[in-house]
């Protein structure tokens, strides 16, 4: 791609977007996918890829070369993609376990199906928060650490604790409220 079509797609000109996006789609698919190894979050990837590419066209100066500058864009999404995935995979995991646990743990068949029951619906409205929500949740109340420990864990202020612990309980009422009894 040469001075004159990347000017153009500075400038916002749809042809040239297309191009630019023609050019170096396959590429970035396939580093993606390579990175993320799973065909449809690479797709997704990709298509971030060129969104933050060309929200950023303003800060390419020609450093390096074009390819190199949308390569390395691609590769800080796909580990950002990838870190979420762990951590998603790693909470569902503990709240798997944990479910799995306390339902072991009851005696009767009764309490067993009733606390299974509960839990899947708890289970599934603590599934429905983000990460930053559902973490908090998790580590105050299956794993009983205390808000300065779920700071020191997460990395995050104390105030940010006690305010991500609050919205989560408030979106889990709320949940909780329109699930059918």
């Amino acid at each position: 791609m040469d001075d004159h079509w990347f000017e153009l797609c500075r400038a916002g000109e749809p042809q040239a977007v297309e191009k630019l996006i023609e050019t170096y789609q396959k590429e970035v698919y396939r580093l993606a996918l390579s990175i993320l190894d799973d065909p449809d979050e690479a797709e997704e990837g990709t298509q971030d890829a060129f969104i933050a590419v060309l929200r950023a066209l303003d800060s390419f100066h020609g450093e390096s070369s074009l390819k190199t500058w949308i390569f390395s864009i691609t590769i800080n999404l796909c580990r950002t993609r990838l870190q979420r995935r762990k951590t998603r995979m790693r909470l569902k995991q503990i709240t798997e376990e944990l479910f799995h646990l306390q339902s072991r743990n009851n005696h009767s068949p009764e309490k067993v199906v009733l606390q299974t029951e509960s839990d899947l619906v708890i289970q599934c409205a603590i599934r429905k928060l983000d990460d930053k929500h559902r973490l908090p949740i998790v580590l105050r109340y299956y794993h009983e650490l205390s808000v300065a420990e779920i700071a020191q864990t997460l990395a995050i202020p104390l105030g940010t604790v006690h305010s991500r612990l609050n919205v989560a309980r408030q979106r889990l009422r709320q949940v909780l409220k329109e699930e059918p009894k």
